[in-house]
């Protein structure tokens, strides 16, 4: 059974989704939801030089990326304008604004502002009040036809019968003109909810300074939505204990405003890095492989030569030391690469010593005669090889390491090995053993 409660995400499309705004679109939606009430996305493009249907794209993706499905819309404030203008113009006819004409003739409507007080109960910070004498009049309808910010927005939530304004509390000094506005009509009033600004790490404003602020951004780095869903909803919302991975079902049948902070949340990219690699390691290999195969396709690599089940073995060997795609694809570039980048720290402390190029010979010649290219097959032959020149096998692993992979870290060597198949494993050590003859001083960056 539905209620009667109707929300609104009133986003402007001058610029992709924001985290504040994303966060402000999932906190009318778990209400919506919570209360079996009606989630209503409006469009407010009447800012003719800022908006963009490329913005607007940009924000109906983001949302249905997210998860957050509207109810009704989306409308768009420039598809409404004659009905602001019969709006405006009713209000002069009842002396509650008139026409105001600038030194070129054009004639806007202005609204005759009251002296006096307002007080709004707001459900997140309690009882505001506001001295209105304040207030100068203020246009609501522009010359050109289109409206202000406030007169759409009431007249807006007017005729789509919203019950409560979620919203940033940026906002609590749009409130005042709005109630006035909204007794003007003799429309009834709707429940408002401040939500307190998100912060940066330092404690200023979250801005791009502070590194991605866009869904787009979190979208392309390569983090799951429901993760970020998740790390927006704890930002300035408890569920009531210190849970800190929750699911979206959990997180509509717990959501209320009353539990809504009336202090700042500060952002937290750790935070957020540690809780999508939670998500990861939480999501079945199978779905993990399809979404590395979309984002590694959309980062330049042609997933049309790359087996299905060998993509979905390289996703299982790094399971568990990835945080984000984008994290993945830098762990295993040098899978995808015909070339590979040495870490000239991991040469300088593993590859210039005495003996190495013998040891990496040696190495060559056991595991090149293997058949079965295998994990076990290449564990067999280095334990081996390790027995027989009495090097530890630490002290043999790394130098190989360096010399397929070019970095000092990577997944298991037997398994990077099989991986990565005989020949290229082949051609990366002889690449390496004669890079070191030729130049020992100076390993190439190349192989």
């Amino acid at each position: 059974m539905t209620s009667n409660i109707r929300v609104r995400f009133a986003p402007s499309p001058t610029g992709y989704l924001h985290i504040g705004g994303a966060r402000t679109a999932l906190f009318n939606w778990l209400f919506a939801r919570h209360n079996k009430g009606v989630f209503l996305l409006r469009i407010e493009d009447t800012d003719q030089q800022r908006s963009t249907e490329e913005a607007t794209q940009a924000i109906l993706d983001s949302m249905k990326w997210l998860g957050l499905d509207w109810d009704a819309g989306p409308y768009s404030q420039s598809q409404r304008l004659a009905i602001y203008k019969r709006s405006a113009e009713k209000l002069v006819e009842q002396g509650k604004a008139f026409y105001d004409t600038d030194a070129e003739g054009r004639k806007a409507i202005r609204f005759k502002m009251q002296d006096g007080t307002t007080e709004i109960n707001d459900l997140i910070h309690g009882n505001i009040t506001f001295d209105t004498a304040l207030i100068e009049d203020f246009v609501i309808l522009k010359a050109d036809g289109f409206p202000t910010y406030n007169f759409a927005c009431v007249v807006d939530d007017a005729d789509m019968e919203i019950t409560h304004i979620i919203r940033g509390d940026d906002h609590i000094s749009n409130t005042p003109k709005q109630i006035a506005l909204y007794k003007a009509f003799g429309f009834k009033i709707p429940e408002f909810a401040h939500i307190p600004m998100i912060l940066g790490e330092d404690g200023s404003r979250l801005s791009k300074r502070h590194g991605a602020t866009s869904v787009t951004e979190y979208r392309d780095k390569g983090y799951l939505p429901h993760a970020l869903v998740n790390f927006l909803a704890l930002l300035g919302w408890s569920p009531g204990n210190d849970q800190e991975i929750i699911s979206i079902p959990e997180m509509i049948d717990k959501f209320t405003l009353k539990r809504v902070n009336k202090t700042s949340a500060q952002f937290n990219n750790t935070k957020l890095d540690w809780m999508n690699g939670q998500y990861i390691k939480n999501t079945p290999i199978e779905q993990l492989t399809t979404e590395a195969e979309r984002f590694f396709e959309k980062s330049g690599i042609d997933m049309a030569k790359i087996p299905r089940g060998w993509l979905s073995n390289l996703v299982t060997l790094y399971h568990e030391r990835f945080k984000t795609f984008q994290d993945l694809l830098e762990q295993t570039r040098f899978f995808f690469n015909d070339t590979i980048e040495y870490d000239l720290v991991a040469v300088e402390k593993f590859l210039k010593k005495e003996k190495i190029v013998e040891l990496l010979r040696d190495v060559y010649s056991a595991i090149s005669h293997i058949e079965d290219f295998d994990k076990k097959n290449l564990e067999d032959s280095l334990r081996a090889l390790t027995v027989k020149t009495g090097v530890s096998f630490s002290k043999l692993a790394q130098p190989l390491r360096i010399s397929i992979t070019g970095k000092s870290v990577s997944a298991g060597i037997f398994e990077t090995m099989e991986l990565l198949g005989k020949e290229k494993t082949l051609t990366r050590l002889n690449n390496t053993i004669k890079n070191l003859c030729e130049m020992p001083e100076a390993i190439k960056l190349n192989s």
